[in-house]
């Protein structure tokens, strides 16, 4: 029986993300306000050409095959890299409380996207934070670093949007925001994913310290519709 984390949006946008989607049964959407994930049952030309029908000229998606896709000249590659998937094997309850961190809410949007936009954790738009689960640690009441929950093929929910302001790096923050995450995801019974770039070797090394474990290797593309 296939894996939820061998085919993840797709998996996401048909159980614990499908209210935030919409498609058909062989290509779903993430909300367009909230990023640009598409997911298929099977990653094939058939379906790529739904997904092309489906989509307004110029617009983009992001999408997690298991291998390369059999593109024509319908689309614009804007990006083909591998991607590491991994999972956490590490149990987080009872973080102690840390002043410093808090909930992020829609109160937070501004500060989260000028933060987003100046580290590139992955696309962070206006409504991502209605996946939930967000924190952010102030300094000097400025976010500094934050990071959340993303999409969710249960029974394991991504964690994504793992940043810090360049100011700020080198001094173990994200390790001290994660854990706030990774509670909230499993108190909720899931387990915490995420995905990252195999040469990311300074996130490899926090996440394996967290308790990530490498699973599988997959690809990540962002394809944009040509007019």
């Amino acid at each position: 029986m296939p894996h939820p984390l061998d085919n993840p949006i797709w998996n996401a946008l048909n159980t614990g993300s499908q209210s935030l989607s919409c498609g058909t049964d062989r290509v779903r959407l993430i909300d367009r306000q909230m990023g640009f994930f598409a997911g298929m049952p099977a990653y094939e030309s058939e379906n790529l050409d739904e997904l092309y029908h489906f989509l307004e000229p110029g617009q983009r998606v992001i999408l997690f095959p298991p291998s390369h896709l059999p593109l024509d000249e319908k689309w614009t590659v804007h990006n083909d890299r591998e991607l590491l998937q991994m999972v956490c094997e590490r149990e987080f309850i009872g973080i102690e409380t840390n002043p410093q961190i808090l909930p992020l809410n829609e109160s937070y949007v501004p500060e989260m996207l000028a933060l987003t936009q100046l580290t590139k954790p992955g696309p962070f738009l206006s409504k991502t934070i209605d996946f939930g689960n967000y924190f952010g640690l102030f300094s000097n009441g400025k976010l500094v670093s934050m990071a959340g929950a993303r999409l969710s093929p249960s029974p394991y929910t991504e964690v994504s949007a793992v940043c810090t302001h360049p100011d700020f790096v080198g001094q173990g923050i994200s390790k001290k925001v994660m854990p706030f995450v990774l509670e909230g995801i499993q108190s909720r019974g899931n387990i915490p994913f995420l995905h990252l770039y195999p040469d990311n070797t300074p996130a490899f090394r926090l996440y394996a310290s967290l308790g990530f474990v490498s699973r599988a290797m997959l690809r990540v593309y962002l394809l944009e519709k040509r007019a």
